[in-house]
């Protein structure tokens, strides 16, 4: 019996030792996971306000939507649940809604200049692609800004060695 316990608990033990030793390997795959699920469902809504709006306010109101759950998914996912820092979370998501207010609907418009009526799934993919750009710097604002612990480098590591003696 103990060595099935020892067996099944080998992986996990195996990943939560990974974890901690490549902490932000791990935060750029989860970070990655949860962009392509977000430029997903930012492309079914635009896709489906593309049906009564133009391709900029649908792309708007797809945008606003997918930022905050986005952010509070990488909060509880990426970023295991770290403390929300509430202005900083703040003027994350409102910096993140003006930068890519302005960026997609440039691409959109220049899309518009390169292409003759441009299909909405044409435009979509348009504006996925453009936002890998954005997704990399927001990855990083995340992890530096918003979610960044902000105990001293010297409170940190004599925690660690608080628990290391426990």
């Amino acid at each position: 019996m103990g060595g099935t316990t020892a067996a099944t608990g080998a992986p996990a033990v195996r990943r939560a030792r990974f974890r901690l030793e490549h902490p932000l390997l791990v935060q750029i795959v989860r970070y990655a996971l949860l962009g392509a699920a977000g430029t997903g469902a930012n492309a079914v809504v635009f896709l489906i306000l593309r049906s009564w709006l133009d391709a900029v306010p649908a792309n708007l109101i797809a945008l606003v939507l997918s930022t905050a759950l986005s952010t509070e998914l990488n909060r509880r996912f990426t970023f295991g649940g770290a403390e929300v820092h509430r202005w900083r979370n703040t003027v994350q998501n409102g910096g993140t809604v003006l930068f890519y207010a302005f960026y997609s609907s440039a691409v959109l418009l220049l899309l518009g200049l390169f292409v003759e009526s441009p299909s909405p799934a044409l435009e979509s993919a348009t504006v996925a692609a453009a936002s890998l750009l954005g997704g990399t710097v927001r990855f990083l604002v995340l992890r530096q800004w918003v979610f960044a612990d902000d105990q001293p480098e010297d409170d940190v590591t004599k925690d660690q060695t608080a628990a290391t003696r426990s």
